[in-house]
């Protein structure tokens, strides 16, 4: 039987409540793509991918879960380079990432912390630590599929500005990788976009956030304005028993893609 994993990312929900972000309400639509989520077969599992408050502390955090709530799946959450981890922690420390490693059937889930070493402008690593725990993991699981999940694109996408911002030591993640053929695929956040890329050779998918998106291939930030590639969105998936992933995009305009990988 296939699990059914939902990705939500880069919600960038304000301190209070209404306070816009690039013009948007992050609250309301947040609230607006849960709902219309709520309309589908429940999901396994809920992971939140990073960027998940703007600036803000524990009450956001809280707020957040209170938010994803009428999901009724579990949730689990990895930070981004706008998280703050004390805060994360302090709402509810059993969700943080730390060497997270969840089971759903014939799969396992691992959730990576790629804030480390930041660089100021939104870049951040896997710090030594992790890297260790994953081989270890990946040593440990080779009886088993594997899904990847972490907050910075390993892989560069063509945009000059985002590419500069993204997993600082990519190599060290590629290398474990390329030595896992349990590694079926890898999901990320940060970039404010859909794409469908790969990292060792492995098909990484990235979610649109739950907010705005950023134009792709501009040399600087820019606010997504077309009206099929700017309206918030997720990405959910099926791991299937035989190791296939099958990844599928859901916009609040109801457009929904999906691509489907061995």
């Amino acid at each position: 039987m296939s699990q059914r994993v939902l990705q939500l990312s880069d919600c960038h929900l304000p301190a209070q409540p209404g306070t816009l972000y690039h013009g948007r309400d992050a609250d309301q639509t947040l609230t607006q793509l849960v709902q219309q989520l709520g309309q589908m077969p429940r999901f396994d599992l809920t992971l939140l991918t990073g960027d998940l408050v703007h600036h803000a502390g524990p009450d956001a955090y809280q707020r957040l879960l209170e938010q994803v709530a009428p999901l009724r799946s579990p949730c689990h959450w990895l930070p981004g380079n706008h998280d703050d981890t004390a805060a994360m922690a302090a709402v509810d420390a059993g969700r943080m990432p730390g060497g997270k490693r969840l089971d759903l059937g014939r799969w396992t889930i691992l959730l990576l912390n790629s804030t480390s070493n930041p660089d100021g402008r939104g870049s951040g690593d896997l710090a030594t630590e992790e890297l260790n725990w994953l081989q270890a993991r990946l040593q440990q699981l080779q009886d088993r599929f594997v899904l990847l999940a972490l907050h910075h694109n390993p892989t560069a996408t063509g945009t000059p500005w985002q590419d500069a911002t993204r997993l600082g030591n990519p190599d060290a993640l590629e290398a474990l990788v390329a030595a896992a053929p349990q590694v079926r695929g890898l999901i990320c956040g940060h970039l404010h976009q859909a794409h469908a890329l790969e990292c060792a050779g492995r098909p990484l998918w990235s979610a649109p956030s739950t907010v705005v998106q950023f134009v792709a291939g501009s040399d600087r930030l820019e606010v997504e304005t077309q009206p099929q590639l700017s309206t918030p969105g997720c990405r959910w998936y099926e791991l299937q028993d035989d190791g296939r992933i099958d990844a599928h995009l859901v916009r609040l305009s109801t457009i929904e893609e999906s691509m489907t990988h061995g």
